[in-house]
């Protein structure tokens, strides 16, 4: 009976392999969300990270699961939810470089409203149409999505979900480390400009793109 489970196991093991080869080397590439993420964590610190990278995770879940239940097709057919969505992301983005920009040479006092960046983070995710694409293309190359069972799509989302957590920790990481060094009200201008530039390039950088 083990030996027959073990034998069951490889294949799924095998694949989840090969799928988290590709995710990783997608979550790695820095976009407009993780250029956003980075000046986020510049201009308000680490801690004002957490929502917007549970956004952007929770976008990417959806997107998998379209995937896995077959929906992606169905979900690039709703174009006017994606340009919706898309251009939702670009405001924001909009908004927080304005804001970013005339921001006082000073430490944040209070903090923004987390809803804001976990919306922001979904809103940046979910308007890229390119991810039901990836995983609409990858996950049927390397997983037998009409033989998955609830443990298989727990396998796959907790790989998915884990690759994704990992990356976009470690551009919070990096980016706090290297606020730390920006003290004084001179150099926090010059953070809360170099931020706001980042967010204005990222919404300019989405919105050119199809």
């Amino acid at each position: 009976m083990l030996a027959h489970h073990q034998q069951q196991a490889a294949p799924m093991i095998t694949a989840l392999a090969l799928f988290a080869v590709p995710v990783a080397i997608a979550a790695l590439l820095p976009g407009p969300a993780q250029t956003a993420l980075v000046a986020r964590v510049l201009s308000r610190g680490a801690g004002e990270a957490l929502p917007f990278v549970l956004g952007m995770i929770a976008g990417n879940a959806l997107w998998l699961a379209a995937a896995v239940f077959g929906l992606s097709a169905l979900a690039l057919a709703y174009e006017p939810v994606f340009v919706a969505v898309k251009w939702a992301g670009i405001a924001y983005l909009a908004v927080l470089a304005w804001k970013l920009w005339r921001a006082p040479a000073a430490e944040p006092e209070a903090a923004p409203r987390r809803t804001g960046g976990l919306l922001g983070g979904a809103a940046l995710t979910l308007g890229n149409a390119k991810a039901v694409v990836f995983y609409g293309a990858v996950l049927p190359q390397v997983v037998d999505l009409t033989t998955l069972d609830a443990a298989g799509i727990a396998a796959v989302f907790a790989v998915q979900l884990g690759i994704d957590l990992m990356v976009q920790s470690a551009y919070v990481l990096g980016a706090a480390r290297a606020r730390s060094f920006f003290r004084s009200p001179r150099r926090l201008r010059l953070v809360n400009r170099s931020a706001a530039a980042m967010m204005a390039g990222s919404a300019a950088l989405i919105a050119s793109r199809g």
